[in-house]
Formats: C-alpha cells, sequence, structure tokens
C-alpha cells in the first residue's frame, strides 16, 4: 500500500545511503523562486515552486514523493528509490493542533507545489519523531525533508489508483526479483523448481506420505537468511547460536502453521505445500511473496528476497 504520512518520521538511521533521488529533486527545483511560509506549530518551509494554489479538502489525498537527505548528503529515505509515491488524508481541522509540523505543511500545500524543509536534527527528532537522537548520530547534522505533491484525489479515486499502483509494483518487482534469483542460482549451479507464484525450491531431502494440504496444520523448522547475504533467524538454537542470532529466554523448536490460515508470509504458505513428513528443502522467495516494500527489521529491508531452509516435522491429520 501507499506508505501513511506517519511512516515518514520513523526513520531508518541504520540504512542512510546515497542515491539519485535527492540530486534529481534538487535539480528539478533548482531555479526556482522561494517563498518561506509557517505552518500552526512553528515549522518554517520554503516554497520552490507553486503549484495551482488548490488545497485538499477534508476526506481528500494528497499523494507526493519526499526524500529526507543529511547534511552530509546521505539519503535516510526517499519514495523513490521504496517504489511508492507516499499519501496524506486531510482530517478535520479539529486535528491541527495535535498534528506534527509536516502534517500541517501538507494541509497549506496543492498539486504541483515544491517545497523544502530544513531542520536540525535535535529539533528533528524532538518535534517530528519525537524520539531521542540515536547515540550513533551527530547530534550536528541538518536535515532536508524535499517535498513534490503530484495529485489531489477524493477517496474513490484514490482507492483506484492505489490498488493500481500496487498491482503494477507487483509485476515489476517480481521481474526484478526473479532476475536475481536466477542468476543466483546460476552462478551457484543450483537446478531448482519453480512455482506459478514466482517460487523457486529445491528439495533437498525427501520425505514420506502425501504433500501437505491449504488447512493443514504442520509443524517445520526454519532458518531464514537473504539472498546473498545475512542470516536473519532459526528455530533451531544450535543454528541461532552458531549464526550469532540466540536470543536467551526464548524457546526454541519446530514452528506450527496452518496453511493459508497463520500470519506467515505467502511464500511459506506456497513452500509448505510442496512438503511432505520429514523433507527438507531450500526456498528462494521474492519480496513480493514476503514484505515488499516494507521494512521488516534492520536486516530485512524493503523489497528483500528471503531465503529459507525448512524442514517439515510433521504434519497434523
Amino acid at each position: 500500500m501507499i506508505l501513511n504520512i506517519n511512516l515518514i518520521i520513523l526513520i531508518k538511521s541504520n540504512h542512510m545511503r546515497n542515491t539519485i533521488f535527492a540530486c534529481c529533486l534538487a535539480a528539478l527545483l533548482a531555479g526556482c523562486s522561494e517563498t518561506v511560509k509557517e505552518t500552526p506549530s512553528g515549522l518554517k518551509y520554503k516554497v520552490i515552486k507553486s503549484g495551482d494554489g488548490v488545497r485538499a479538502r477534508v476526506g481528500e489525498f494528497l499523494v507526493f514523493d519526499y526524500a529526507l537527505t543529511d547534511s552530509k548528503d546521505s539519503v535516510w529515505t526517499s519514495t523513490i528509490e521504496n517504489g511508492f509515491p507516499s499519501a496524506y488524508m486531510v482530517n478535520d481541522s479539529s486535528a491541527i493542533p495535535q498534528e506534527n509540523g509536516i502534517i500541517q505543511m501538507l494541509r497549506q500545500l496543492s498539486k504541483g507545489d515544491s517545497v523544502v524543509v530544513d531542520i536540525s536534527i535535535s529539533e528533528f527528532f524532538k518535534k517530528l519523531s519525537r524520539r531521542p537522537i540515536p547515540e550513533n548520530l551527530d547530534s550536528t547534522l541538518m536535515m532536508r525533508y524535499q517535498f513534490r505533491v503530484n495529485e489531489i484525489m477524493n477517496k474513490e479515486k484514490f482507492m483506484t489508483y492505489e490498488q493500481e499502483l500496487m498491482n503494477n509494483f507487483l509485476i515489476n518487482q517480481l521481474k526484478k526479483d526473479t532476475r536475481k534469483i536466477d542468476a543466483y542460482l546460476n552462478e551457484k549451479g543450483i537446478k531448482a523448481d519453480t512455482l506459478p507464484s514466482g517460487l523457486r525450491y529445491v528439495i533437498t531431502s525427501p520425505g514420506t506420505g502425501e504433500t501437505a494440504k491449504s488447512g493443514q496444520t504442520v509443524k517445520v523448522n526454519y532458518t531464514g537468511y537473504l539472498l546473498n547475504g545475512p542470516y536473519f533467524d532459526s528455530s533451531i538454537q544450535s543454528v541461532a547460536e552458531e549464526k550469532n542470532l540466540y536470543v536467551p529466554g526464548r524457546t526454541y523448536g519446530p514452528y506450527e502453521v496452518t496453511i493459508d490460515q497463520s500470519s506467515v508470509i505467502q511464500g511459506w504458505h506456497d513452500a509448505l505445500k510442496t512438503m511432505n513428513k520429514g523433507a527438507k528443502g531450500t526456498f528462494y522467495i521474492p519480496s513480493t511473496l514476503a514484505y515488499g516494500p516494507q521494512q521488516r527489521s534492520a536486516v530485512i529491508k524493503p523489497n528483500s528476497i528471503l531465503v529459507f531452509e525448512l524442514e517439515m516435522v510433521d504434519i497434523a491429520n
């Protein structure tokens, strides 16, 4: 789904990297005259380019792109890099006193507006993120938000737009993931089977009996890692200890899943239906069958391809 405005201030400080987005947006805004405006909470922003001047009404959605960079030219996050624009639904004016400066600012923008917000990192965390500055960050940094409003839509149009955007994203992302997975398998000399969903898999040790079916409850051991990347989880204590993933106090052992019902990633549901009791396999799961554009953890970043080594311990009758 399109990112909610609240996600803009949940910054991934351990995932800063350079990208061309900020440069492209800066070039777009360059050469335009600037007008400084202020929100009710006191947040100042520069209008670099003015749009049509028609603000969104209550219940309408602003659809916009943004980038957040610091004074060391590191990009913290951007909608272009993540593959999605963001969106904000305008609430009734009674909500204004409780809104942070960024949301108040969005209320004042119109289609075609491009604006910049410059703020110290201390003020950024105090007024926008509303949490302490992480210890590993330089407290002298300045932060810069760059916004560009693409469209204002009513709810019906927005819902259609969002669905079309997601469908197109999934199609394109699956193609990208498939190329990466196939290149990896080819490089490693691995011959894998393929499911219609795009999941690639290798049954490394066959089991006995019928394969698991939708609605059945199964118990599986698992170990997960990124394609060409680090391990991030395991249900097996010895593996968790070996990969520096061990969590004291956690109960290790087979994980119970009801196929097509439990709240695990779709890639798991697809994978488990290829296995019978005792089977072991390695499953290469495109991000579209995992967490998609969401950041799941410090390791599992947006659009991550996951690999799981699974063992079907038991299948309930």
